[in-house]
């Protein structure tokens, strides 16, 4: 792997360790620099999504290969996706300061990745062996299944999806929370095409850290949940099936936690 994307995964993974842990342990100081009202379990999804992106940049690193560097391409798309639902609410909130700072982020991050990756993803790559095992490309597909229409549900029609969702938020936060979801179904997308186990690793520690410390999140919060509701009980299916799943099939491989040189 070159210095150049070396240095590019040491600072994604610095700056999103970072951000990560001020909004899941501080998530109303940090909801300050937020450009419109984010509430608590809203702003710790936020942090859980940061820290399951340093993982992932992190896993990358110890890999030490460029293969499956495609990953932060697509970590990419889904910073732009959340700018997107930022500029959605620029009609309520208008050009504050901190939206401004909120689009210079998130799409500065997109667009540091996309340079960064995409002229190098691949390159040098060693022939994979494949294919993946059915069980794991079993994970990914439902995986998919279910983040697809949900986020494009989330992210297109809000007010909508805030009738389904286990707890209340505004229509922004829906649609805010909508571009997690719609960004991990690139994902999966992409996952289901490799023909290697190891190149997924930074993809099952991306999943395995978010899904845990949402689900850590939402029992901080249980108080926001309806147990009548189905809803909150497929939530909650949802993401310990993401969360177990990922550690699992991470576990199982010969190579857990790196990948090894050719």
């Amino acid at each position: 792997m070159s210095r150049r994307l070396t240095a590019a995964l040491w600072a994604h993974t610095a700056i999103t360790g970072l951000a990560g842990l001020l909004f899941f342990f501080l998530p109303g100081e940090s909801a300050k620099l937020w450009p419109w009202p984010l509430p608590p379990l809203a702003a710790r999804f936020m942090g859980s999504l940061f820290l399951g992106g340093a993982a992932c940049s992190m896993a990358c690193l110890r890999g030490r290969r460029t293969e499956g560097l495609f990953v932060m391409v697509l970590l990419g798309v889904g910073n732009a996706l959340i700018a997107l639902s930022g500029l959605f609410a620029i009609g309520a909130v208008g050009y504050t300061r901190s939206m401004i700072s909120f689009l210079v982020f998130f799409l500065g991050i997109a667009l540091s990745l996309a340079v960064v990756f995409l002229p190098e993803v691949g390159a040098k790559a060693a022939p994979q062996p494949g294919p993946i095992r059915r069980p794991l490309r079993a994970f990914f597909l439902v995986h998919l299944l279910v983040v697809l229409p949900v986020g494009l549900a989330m992210f297109l029609i809000p007010d909508w999806a805030q009738s389904y969702w286990p707890w209340k938020m505004a229509p922004v936060n829906v649609r805010f929370i909508g571009a997690f979801f719609f960004g991990a179904a690139f994902i999966s997308v992409w996952a289901l095409r490799q023909r290697s186990e190891e190149v997924l690793i930074p993809v099952l520690v991306l999943y395995g850290v978010f899904a845990t410390l949402a689900t850590v999140a939402s029992l901080i919060h249980i108080g926001l949940f309806d147990p009548a509701r189905l809803v909150t009980w497929a939530f909650f299916a949802l993401y310990v099936f993401v969360a177990a799943g990922s550690w699992l099939f991470w576990w199982g491989l010969p190579s857990a936690g790196a990948w090894k040189d050719p």
